[in-house]
């Protein structure tokens, strides 16, 4: 009888309690699906070609599960407590008919059971079937073939999530058998027979504070993006407090000005239900200051990481395919921290990179080659520095990094090129476009880093001259050029100097450099290829060379891919699943909370049906409590996201360009399906409740 019982209750319930049932199918979906990337064919060819960085991703995303899973277990617990919450009448009829405490808390453990294996099994069917979805993303993530991809069912990931999901069930089970152990029937009887009191706040205090808080948003707002580039960690945290305790006074404040606002608009107060429904969100917002400001703080965190995530990793790859244009890049050097002085009885490189090559029998492995020659004048103290070919905007760039480090880049010699290396070096990167021709006095800068690049292009702009080797040379071009020498992940190259090929005749390189193609487009034969590569070089090297001041260097794109592959998934996947978890924890709590309010108002919708209030303005008042009640934390969160987000450009533009507005546009469709959702469902839900049961 009493699991009968059980299910009849379930069946009754369904409607009523959406919500709940919706956040535990949805909790386990979401739990499956970023667990189970880690079973994903893609990640899996990523660890055998990479097992350092995927075996360190793998354990990263097994403790973020594990936080993940506390997380929504406590989610699910808070939900139980509405739950509860609801259900007093019911308790209260079981217990007056003679039903023991025992008996009652059996039926909520097989409720509970029931319920678990439900939303257990409909979430692992949704997430199993939204997997094969993330095996797009997983493979856009590590760049495999999709073409590869088959239906996969992780039996072990299943395993998992059953478990830390029964348990956050076994702890309901006992709340459950706690709450009714220590209920009393009188107190069943009179809940939600107290009326709550609107505490009146002095208007002027409130004005008050709310500028105050407007003022201390506006100092901290400013100053972070301001020192966005030099902030330290201390001052970052004080900026962070400031805004927490501000957006709590703006809250307080609010409830406080709402009311009185409305009422002093007498047309407005009046008319219709609006008395009723602004005293009602007058009370809400009063009585949830502290919990409206942690969930805007989590949105706030919500859209900035979601935002981030997706440009940082977009950021990531056109750094990719600006900073690696060729397959590889093998650079010879005489010497390794010895200066040239030092060189002069020293043994040599004979031959180019080139030469060496052929010699060591690796030229077969490449289809397209280039050498070239870089120089660096450390001839005297007065040798040409990054800080000349600023000119006059050396101080401004200085002053923006605001750091020693300012001062020790502009007291660096640029690499110089020839016209002609870089020319070569153009048509092989397939810039034809960038090719530039000039005369004997003349020089261009060819760098990247983002910070230097705009007072470079000042500087050419406003046509600084400098001097070189006793030869007075201007701008041939009004700005810089993107690019480099050297393959790296990140934008990090401050300038090279390019001059024309009669001013370096007479020097000798302090570097060889060769840029190489593979002869193979395809991804795991070029990662081959690098192997083979080192391992001729070597050969070449130790049968030719016993100096130690002999050296070379290998940057491969393959090897700087997937370092970038590694850093760029994590950032992505702490970006998505934080940001999805936090956006539902966010949405179900304040879903839960309207819908508790809901509940304790029943009462009072019947008292407006009684004085012949139509059930059309019943319904909008109910609409607009709940859209108030959602819309006014993301609001302010909105607020908080666009200057967030101009910090996070300010701090990526540094290495590359930040583009957030597609970005920002996943990351508000995300919002509008999740919260939107929980937005329509307890509106549903909190109008069946306050239903006329007539």
């Amino acid at each position: 009888m009493l699991f009968k019982l059980s299910f009849s209750n379930i069946r009754k319930s369904l409607k009523d309690y959406a919500v709940y049932f919706f956040t535990l199918i949805i909790s386990v979906a979401i739990f499956y699906l970023f667990s189970s990337v880690e079973d994903q064919e893609a990640f899996r060819k990523y660890i055998s070609t990479d097992p350092l960085s995927g075996n360190a991703i793998k354990a990263f995303l097994k403790g973020l599960s594990i936080f993940v899973a506390a997380l929504l277990g406590l989610l699910i617990v808070y939900a139980n407590r509405f739950l509860m919450k609801r259900r007093h009448k019911e308790f209260m009829i079981y217990l007056m008919l003679g039903m023991s405490k025992r008996r009652v808390s059996f039926i909520l453990f097989l409720e509970t059971l029931i319920i678990g294996i439900g939303s257990l099994f409909a979430g692992l069917v949704i997430g199993i079937g939204l997997s094969q979805f993330m095996s797009a993303l997983v493979a856009n993530l590590f760049e495999a073939d999709l073409n590869a991809f088959k239906f996969v069912i992780s039996f072990s990931i299943i395993s998992r999530t059953i478990l830390y999901f029964s348990i956050t069930y076994i702890v309901v089970m006992l709340l459950n058998s706690i709450i009714i152990s220590r209920c009393k029937l009188i107190d069943l009887i009179q809940y939600g027979k107290k009326s709550e009191m609107i505490k009146q706040k002095n208007p002027w205090l409130c004005v008050g504070i709310f500028a105050v808080a407007v003022c201390g948003l506006a100092y901290a707002y400013t100053h972070a993006v301001d020192e966005a580039l030099t902030i330290t960690r201390d001052r970052l945290l004080s900026y962070c407090a400031i805004g927490s305790i501000c957006t709590l006074l703006i809250f307080w404040s609010v409830s406080g000005l709402l009311l009185r606002a409305v009422m002093s608009m007498k047309k407005l107060y009046y008319k219709g239900l609006n008395c009723f429904t602004f005293r009602q969100i007058s009370s809400k917002v009063n009585t949830t200051v502290i919990s409206m400001t942690i969930i805007c703080l989590i949105l706030f965190a919500t859209i900035c990481t979601l935002s981030t995530s997706f440009s940082y990793r977009d950021a990531l790859n056109k750094n990719l395919k600006e900073c690696c244009p060729a397959d590889i890049e093998i650079t010879l050097l005489n010497s390794k921290n010895v200066s040239a002085e030092k060189l002069k009885d020293k043994v040599l490189i004979k031959e180019t990179p080139e030469e060496a090559l052929q010699l060591s029998g690796a030229d077969k492995l490449f289809s397209e080659i280039q050498s070239i020659n870089i120089y660096i004048d450390k001839k005297t103290e007065t040798s040409l520095t990054i800080g000349d070919l600023l000119g006059k905007y050396s101080s401004g760039y200085k002053k923006q990094l605001e750091s020693d480090n300012g001062f020790i880049v502009t007291q660096d010699s640029p690499q110089i090129i020839s016209l002609s290396d870089y020319n070569n070096l153009m048509k092989l990167f397939g810039r034809e476009n960038d090719t530039v021709s000039m005369s004997n006095d003349e020089y261009f800068v060819l760098a990247n880093d983002r910070i230097i690049c705009s007072y470079l292009d000042d500087a050419a702009a406003d046509g600084t001259v400098i001097t070189y080797k006793g030869n007075t040379l201007k701008p041939a071009l009004e700005r810089h050029i993107q690019g480099t020498v050297d393959m790296f992940a990140n934008t990090v190259n401050a300038g090279v100097l390019v001059v024309h090929d009669s001013l370096l005749s007479d020097l000798k390189p302090r570097m060889f450099s060769l840029i190489a193609n593979y002869s193979t487009s395809d991804k795991d034969k070029k990662r081959a290829n690098d192997k083979e590569l080192k391992h001729m070089l070597n050969e070449w090297v130790n049968n030719n060379y016993t100096d130690p001041y002999i050296t070379y260097n290998i940057n491969s794109k393959v090897e700087i891919s997937d370092d970038m592959i590694g850093e760029s998934a994590i950032v992505t996947f702490i970006g998505l699943y934080l940001g999805l978890v936090f956006l539902i924890v966010c949405a179900a709590v304040i879903a839960l909370k309207q819908l508790s309010d809901c509940t304790d108002s029943h009462d009072r919708y019947e008292v407006l049906r009684n004085i012949g209030a139509e059930e059309k303005n019943i319904s909008r008042s109910l609409f607009a409590q709940t859209g108030v009640f959602f819309m006014l934390p993301l609001c302010v969160a909105v607020i908080h996201s666009v200057f967030g987000l101009k910090f996070c450009k300010v701090y990526i533009d540094t290495f590359s360009k930040f583009n957030i507005f597609h970005s920002i546009c996943i990351t508000a469709a995300i919002i509008v399906l999740i919260y939107g959702g929980y937005f329509l469902i307890t509106y549903i839900s909190g109008h069946s409740m306050i239903r006329s049961k007539k």
